[in-house]
């Protein structure tokens, strides 16, 4: 989730977006119409969120002043629009691959994330391990939450972090099937989907005793 901040913040933020090599306190505040007490303050909260650092000395003709820039945190908080060049290389592997490699690719893919966050998952059992997938999923964007279905153990999510996409290309759904699988070291079904429709992404599991 996305932190909020004050207008005054995202002016800062803008300007130095739009200038490179950093601006001074004396340079924002007069594009600001503020006082310098002022922009030392909305920077201290960005330095805070570490969006903003200080950066070199810069002269103006009088005294040296120090410049500030963003962080690449800071940079990263700009929207970017990944969507249409995933469209283009899925639409790609679609047309080179057969559904069922497609399929596999993404599930690998799955996998191989999975193993790269295992060790967050060692010594847990599996309720333990639930509640770690869920606010991971819950960090990665998919508002999930851990329920229960006929008895068992049901991970519910309400937001598709790729929607768009995954109507287009349903293959993309084995991924998260193979995240979700290989970090709970079980087997999973996806009862719901919501690329084809459904309210809410659910996947379920049968847990057995550890």
């Amino acid at each position: 989730m996305t932190t909020p901040i004050g207008s005054r913040q995202e002016q800062i933020m803008t300007l130095l977006l739009n200038s490179a090599g950093g601006m001074s306190i004396d340079e924002m505040a007069a594009k600001m119409d503020i006082s310098r007490n002022a922009v030392k303050q909305h920077l201290v909260g960005l330095e805070k969120l570490q969006w903003v650092k200080e950066a070199a000395l810069t002269s103006t003709g009088g005294r040296p002043a120090r410049s500030y820039r963003l962080t690449e945190q800071g940079l990263n908080r700009f929207p970017k629009q990944y969507a249409w060049f995933c469209n283009l290389l899925l639409d790609d592997l679609a047309a080179e691959l057969s559904t069922e490699a497609l399929e596999k690719m993404m599930w690998n893919m799955g996998v191989k994330l999975a193993q790269s966050l295992a060790p967050q998952f060692s010594h847990k059992n599996t309720q333990q391990k639930l509640l770690a997938l869920v606010e991971l999923m819950q960090s990665l964007g998919y508002h999930a939450e851990l329920e229960q279905a006929e008895g068992l153990p049901t991970i519910k999510a309400v937001n598709c972090v790729y929607h768009d996409l995954a109507q287009q290309h349903p293959e993309l759904c084995h991924f998260d099937q193979a995240l979700i699988s290989t970090l709970l070291e079980k087997p999973i079904q996806q009862t719901q989907c919501m690329a084809k429709q459904d309210c809410a992404c659910r996947f379920n599991l049968a847990l057995a005793k550890d």
